[in-house]
């Protein structure tokens, strides 16, 4: 039977068409093929999650930070404030969230458990012209953790066991064991994320640990734990517990304004007013972290900025030097030079202001750390003022006489 061995036979049509029609077809059949293959290569460059769902421990019964708090306290108030607590429901992540075609691929660092996603992507539809999900309903999905961001068990269970550096337990409610949780293998499943498969990027959109390993070979000799989860004093790990080395687990970075201020480090800062020349000011930047700085956020920079002022306030003439790493995250193309400054690097800074405005009233060069562009829209969205978004570092002024 000639019609059950080729479809196309019983049709009155040339030969050239069937042959046509067949090639069409093969043709067909190989791109989907092509495109299956591309988008699982693309795909397991960033969507795989981090972690294996989750069971509560026996003697907790939840996943939830909020449990951990029944027994400490002083741990959880110190993480509660954190960017790793805040990772979900920060004004500009959740303001980003609205201008991110591919959310997806945020969530699987600000919620990394299973059970904080309400839906679960497995591979790609489609790479180009953007990045569309094969995605499903979770069944996992608890709403009330989604908003705890990188919380407690996202580190601390492990394989059926709440991990920690202590061997005795003394009576805890759930199984234990001992394990190293400051490894810089734990900070790189989420400070090191690249897509290498797709985009025009000439690093890592988030470099970090690659960034560290530069400050090691310059003899750097701390770990991403030394600095932002320092060991300080002793206090009980919970309420009515013997005195231990305590963790801090405020997870120190970007937003705290202290401690960044012990990684951009002002050395000399010189400003001077002459009638002749005009304003002039120095000064010296040094990294003093153990990666680029800024690092990760392209939308972080540090600016030192002088500038001749208004008794009120208003700039009437500026100069300025930025460290910052261009890019637009959308399309992932850099956008100018790198500009950012290597682990231990110094890199000194001169600006002048030539002519001073005849009606200025003082001028001033400040050092700032800047978490965002203020005049971004997903700044403008999160409801975020300029000053929340600065972190001043060092200022120095003069009045003009």
């Amino acid at each position: 039977m000639a019609h059950l061995k080729d479809p196309v036979a019983h049709i009155d049509q040339p030969s050239g068409a069937r042959r046509w029609l067949r090639r069409s077809l093969w043709g067909l059949g190989v791109l989907g093929v092509a495109m299956v293959v591309l988008n699982v290569w693309v795909y397991g460059d960033f969507t795989p999650p981090l972690y294996e769902p989750k069971e509560p421990l026996p003697g907790v019964g939840s996943l939830s930070a909020q449990q951990c708090r029944a027994c400490h306290a002083a741990i959880y108030e110190e993480w509660a404030q954190s960017g790793h607590a805040r990772a979900f429901v920060d004004p500009l992540y959740q303001a980003e969230l609205q201008h991110q075609p591919s959310t997806f691929v945020c969530h699987r660092c600000h919620t990394p458990l299973v059970e904080q996603r309400p839906s679960l992507v497995y591979g790609l539809w489609a790479v180009w012209p953007r990045l569309i999900p094969v995605s499903w309903s979770n069944d996992r999905f608890d709403e009330s953790l989604q908003s705890e961001g990188v919380t407690c068990v996202a580190c601390h269970q492990v394989d059926g066991h709440m991990v920690g550096p202590f061997s005795d337990p003394q009576g805890a409610p759930h199984p234990t064991k001992v394990g190293e949780l400051r490894a810089v293998t734990t900070c790189a499943r989420c400070h090191q994320f690249g897509f290498e498969r797709i985009g025009r990027l000439d690093r890592p959109i988030i470099d970090t640990m690659t960034e560290w390993e530069g400050y090691r070979e310059q003899g750097g000799d701390k770990r991403c734990a030394d600095c932002h989860l320092p060991i300080q004093g002793q206090q009980p790990l919970f309420e009515g517990g013997p005195s231990r080395p305590h963790t801090n687990h405020a997870l120190l970075g970007p937003f705290n304004p202290q401690f960044v201020a012990t990684g951009v480090v002002v050395e000399d800062l010189q400003l001077g007013l002459d009638p002749q020349t005009g304003a002039t000011a120095s000064v010296t930047i040094f990294n003093g972290t153990g990666h680029r700085l800024p690092s990760a956020e392209p939308q972080r920079y540090i600016r030192v900025h002088l500038s001749a002022q208004s008794a009120d306030g208003t700039v009437l003439a500026d100069d300025e030097v930025r460290f910052e790493r261009p890019v637009d995250v959308a399309r992932l193309r850099e956008l100018g030079p790198d500009t950012t400054l290597a682990p231990r690097e110094r890199k000194p800074v001169a600006l002048a202001l030539p002519m001073v405005p005849a009606d200025a009233a003082r001028i001033e060069v400040a050092v700032d750390f800047h978490l965002w562009h203020a005049d971004d829209a997903v700044a403008t969205d999160a409801g975020m003022s300029a000053a929340q978004l600065v972190h001043r570092i060092a200022v120095r002024t003069a009045e003009v006489p």
